[in-house]
């Protein structure tokens, strides 16, 4: 079974599957924060967008005043990231005078109460998406959940499984699909802190985020600070983290495991969020008192995805369908892009994914997930240290060996991959070059902008969004070549919402015991 195979790299590169390679479908789901002057937004969705619960390409997040941007997936890189663009343009039409924020982490926030909850409407699922974010809000506070970054959804071309590469098997099972994908997922959580130092652009936060335990931060104004060679401390522990989490191992060893260890922890109840249900005297302060209400409560890196469009829980749906895609949360947006994201890094990732594919990837043993997450907190942090040692296979390793060690690997399987519209090798080489400089990364470049020119955090901010918006208020509709789409969208998305509705007979108790008690795992 090819599957079992740890030398793949070798039978890609004889075999007609390198030529399918550079044919793989991404997406993008990018979040941010609606702004008023310098606050978040305490006005609801606008109506002229749509429905967030039935759109398609704009939806919310955590928050009322969060954006979520979705491209679908597709293979041209410029065509989705266009499409991004074009979302951008008619989000800036719809949103009057407030502006798109243009960092992960947000501006100043005096106290949660300044962060309304996102609302769907009154069906059982909006209801659901509503209880579910109002548990964050009582387990992490809002102010976590208002941090934004860039998910980047990635699927394998799909030629590739019809490739010679699988000639010795019977059928492209399910399971053979999902073994390959595991072992990608494996290879993204070792090297997942290779992307915090190369993409990370965060290491500002205002002081609304750090405690007592938070040592080294240093003033950068009345309301933010930084750490001199912090990359994405919006992936530090001062970040996106569940502590209750610590003592949950998902196993990313197969997708069996995966699901079961899921299931483990949406089910074990946790004393603390116990708590939470005697406190308030609300209806439903959370969909359970688990370590996870579901499963998209489990902040990981990386995780397998399943393309059905059904409201059954992930796990179900991964159980029954496979793994579709594999999702890559750990991007923050980039503030020197008007879309957060640009065109050389999509063209990157898609080598990386494509080398955590091809990779040697054992399975993950317990010892292995600490030395995995410590690297990333220690380049989310001090990415940019010099001599910064990382944990290797057991061993000490500079981040610049290692890096320089990935990178050689990383260029011929862009080799591979290049062709007369996209010179992979050249965006590799490129971006190898912020190994020796780590000036060249965009954590630097946006602290040294901020050093240099004297201002705070919030009037940068205010500075990149409005020049954005300007950007794309000048831009007629006539310009934007999916207006109409999604105008189209926004009207039909609507009137899915009215028949959701209409069509909620079952109690919403019901709904979500029924939602709940779905399993894949037979004990």
């Amino acid at each position: 079974m090819i599957d079992n195979v740890e030398d793949l790299t070798k039978k890609v590169f004889n075999s007609d599957a390198k030529n399918t390679l550079a044919f793989g479908k991404f997406g993008i789901e990018k979040e941010s924060l609606r702004i008023s002057q310098s606050t978040i937004s305490r006005k609801q969705h606008q109506e002229s967008m749509g429905s967030p619960l039935c759109h398609r390409y704009i939806t919310t997040d955590f928050s009322e005043a969060q954006l979520e941007l979705i491209t679908p997936p597709l293979i041209d890189k410029k065509t989705g990231l266009n499409f991004l663009e074009n979302i951008h343009h008619f989000v800036s039409h719809k949103i009057e005078d407030e502006i798109v924020w243009p960092f992960s982490m947000p501006p100043f926030i005096q106290s949660d109460t300044e962060i309304p909850i996102a609302s769907y409407g009154s069906s059982n699922l909006a209801l659901f998406k509503t209880t579910y974010r109002n548990g964050l809000s009582h387990r992490y506070g809002r102010t976590m959940q208002a941090i934004s970054g860039i998910h980047f959804n990635y699927s394998l071309p799909e030629q590739i499984w019809k490739s010679s590469l699988f000639t010795e098997e019977k059928a492209v099972s399910k399971k053979l699909r999902a073994n390959i994908y595991f072992r990608t997922l494996r290879n993204l959580h070792r090297m997942n802190w290779l992307l915090l130092y190369l993409f990370g652009a965060s290491p500002i936060a205002t002081k609304n985020f750090l405690s007592n335990k938070h040592r080294g931060f240093q003033k950068l104004d009345n309301h933010a600070y930084y750490l001199p060679y912090a990359t994405s401390l919006r992936m530090s522990d001062l970040g996106y983290q569940n502590i209750n989490q610590s003592n949950v191992a998902i196993s990313l060893n197969s997708l069996q495991a995966y699901t079961c260890d899921l299931e483990q922890a949406t089910a074990t109840k946790c004393d603390d969020f116990q708590k939470i249900n005697k406190e308030t005297t609300e209806d439903y302060p959370q969909i359970n008192s688990s370590i996870l209400q579901i499963e998209d409560e489990y902040y990981a890196v990386s995780r397998p995805k399943s393309s059905s469009v059904s409201n059954r829980r992930l796990t179900t749906k991964l159980a029954d369908t496979g793994v579709d895609y594999i999702e890559l949360r750990s991007l923050d947006i980039n503030p020197f892009q008007r879309i957060g994201i640009d065109l050389d890094t999509v063209h990157f990732l898609e080598v990386f994914f494509i080398y955590c594919t091809l990779n040697p990837s054992p399975p993950i043993k317990k010892g292995e997930i600490e030395a995995i997450k410590h690297n990333d907190l220690l380049v989310a942090t001090r990415g940019r240290e010099p001599g910064l040692n990382l944990s290797n296979k057991g061993t000490k390793t500079s981040l610049k060996d290692w890096t320089n060690q990935i990178f050689d690997e990383m260029i011929s399987i862009a080799g591979l991959l290049d062709n007369t519209t996209t010179d992979f090798s050249s965006i590799v080489r490129k971006l190898s070059t912020q190994i020796a400089d780590p000036e060249q990364t965009l954590s630097a470049m946006l602290l040294n902008k901020l050093l240099t020119e004297k201002m705070d955090f919030q009037e940068l901010g205010r500075t990149i969004g409005n020049d954005y918006k300007n950007y794309y208020i000048n831009l007629e509709a006539s310009k934007n070549s999916d207006w109409s789409l999604l105008e189209k969208e926004s009207a039909d998305s609507k009137k899915r919402q009215v028949k959701l509705e209409q069509a909620s007979n079952q109690s919403f108790e019901d709904f979500v015991k029924e939602y709940c008690n779905e399993s894949s795992c037979k004990n």
